[in-house]
């Protein structure tokens, strides 16, 4: 399925909602897809020019190489958003005050059209000072997309969402099964259609639906059409989308493959122990056994040997293999928490329908000394992992100067280590908005010394605070 114009609709509200008069910090590129970070605040703009994946919504990410916007727009508010209705073009008003007190007021153009797909930066004359990629005269019979020249919104598409009665049946299913394809059911689908899009722009109640756990599709609002079909929600329809195209993806194909051929050596590696058995089977026993010999039964076990080896070598042998298995399970279970435990690109839905149990609203993570580590998801999520998980003599991290989310390191009667604290600190760092940054400082205290902000769910202050400065590429 395609990023739709209802898609659009709904994710320019979240946009507002976010990132209204934030500013412009670093705009940044990796491949065809874009990121842009406003000071401040939690969420990134994420807009993907990648086809058929072209989308555009909020993130936590922010990855990739400097992009040239980020001189054009850096320090720039974003000040509205509008759409192009019946298209998928987003248009996002900047404003900033110049030194010599005139206003400049640019709009980019997101335009998720296709396969000219593209992002301009226009400035309020309507002239094109930057782009993402250029069309130059004669690639496409519609436009040509340049610096300093004038900017012409791409054409009309012929089939809208918003002009259903446009279109004959045959039409109209072959443009819900690429936009919509959980509503292509029943006969009246022109009213069905315009029903739902109309509840989806009041209530967005966002999911992704399941079958056999993998994504199927994803939707603002459940469809009439897929009543009782599993399905995992979330609390904004970025994050769905963002889920969608992640579980989706050939790169996170790949990462599954990976994890399940790790998963198989691990139970291979796991019989690491019958190896210093055998070992010391044979050292007791070491005047029973002939030399030569391709096998020995001891105790009740068959136990290999190299017949060119003497019994004392064999035993050396078993106990080398012993020690290199287990090296090799502690690293094969190192890149499997690496993969399945440390990072937001495993994330997982808030909450699934159906018989499945519900996620748990925040993450958890074990320390290299084996302590649960709890990490929030959002203010209320904050809340609960401090004041509800929290015990007194836990310790709580937060990212130094910056918004991020709560951690708290069970002490479950133990002192940690400096292994557990360096840990969960870079946690704190990681799930804040300067993650970005790669380095930076983390606030540490015992959870007792955490106090509420009265009337400010999910902010607190610390006493006797310690702080440690962490790397994320440590």
């Amino acid at each position: 399925m395609m990023f739709s114009e209802l898609d659009i609709l709904i994710i320019r509200d979240e946009i507002l909602s976010e990132l209204l008069n934030g500013e412009i910090r670093e705009v940044r590129c990796e491949k065809r897809d874009i990121f842009f970070e406003f000071k401040g605040r939690a969420k990134r703009l994420f807009v993907s020019l990648m086809h058929p994946h072209i989308r555009v919504h909020l993130t936590d990410t922010m990855g990739g190489e400097p992009h040239s916007f980020t001189p054009l727009l850096k320090g720039y508010r974003l000040r509205g958003a509008k759409i192009r209705r019946g298209d998928r073009v987003l248009y996002l008003l900047f404003e900033k005050k110049l030194s010599h007190g005139l206003m400049s007021r640019p709009v980019l153009a997101i335009e998720l059209t296709g396969k000219y797909s593209n992002v301009i930066l226009v400035d309020q004359d309507g002239i094109i000072t930057d782009f993402f990629q250029e069309v130059p005269p004669g690639r496409s019979r519609f436009r040509k997309v340049v610096r300093d020249e004038k900017y012409v919104p791409p054409p009309e598409k012929p089939r809208s969402l918003f002009r259903l009665d446009e279109m004959d049946d045959t039409e109209l299913r072959a443009y819900l099964e690429k936009f919509f394809p959980y509503l292509s059911c029943g006969e009246n689908l022109r009213n069905l259609v315009s029903d739902y899009v109309k509840r989806a722009l009041e209530e967005k109640k966002p999911l992704v639906y399941l079958e056999d756990g993998r994504p199927l599709y994803y939707a603002p609002l459940p469809s009439p059409c897929l009543e009782g079909k599993e399905g995992a929600e979330f609390e904004t329809l970025s994050e769905a989308i963002e889920y969608y195209f992640r579980e989706t993806s050939p790169r996170k194909e790949r990462e599954d493959r990976i994890l399940k051929a790790l998963l198989r050596e691990r139970e291979r590696l796991r019989e690491f122990p019958r190896f210093r058995e055998y070992g010391e089977l044979i050292l007791r026993h070491i005047n029973e056994i002939e030399g030569g010999a391709s096998s020995v039964e001891l105790e009740g076990k068959v136990i290999p040997l190299d017949p060119r080896l003497s019994p004392g070598e064999n035993a050396d042998r078993y106990f080398s293999l012993y020690k290199r298995m287990k090296r090799g399970l502690e690293k094969i279970e190192r890149k499997i928490r690496e993969r399945s435990e440390t990072g937001k690109q495993g994330e997982k839905p808030k909450e699934a329908q159906g018989d499945k149990e519900s996620t748990p609203p925040y993450h958890v993570f074990t320390s290299p000394g084996g302590l649960r580590v709890y990490v929030g998801k959002n203010r209320k999520s904050n809340e609960m992992v401090t004041f509800e998980l929290g015990a007194r003599d836990d310790i709580f991290f937060h990212v130094k100067g910056g918004k991020g989310a709560h951690v708290i390191l069970k002490t479950e009667g133990r002192e940690p280590g400096e292994a557990d604290i360096l840990f969960a600190a870079r946690l704190a760092l990681f799930h804040s908005n300067l993650s970005a940054d790669g380095k930076g400082l983390v606030s540490y205290t015992p959870r007792k010394y955490v106090r509420r902000v009265p009337g400010q769910p999910g902010t607190v202050t610390l006493e006797r605070e310690e702080v440690i400065q962490v790397r994320l590429d440590e």
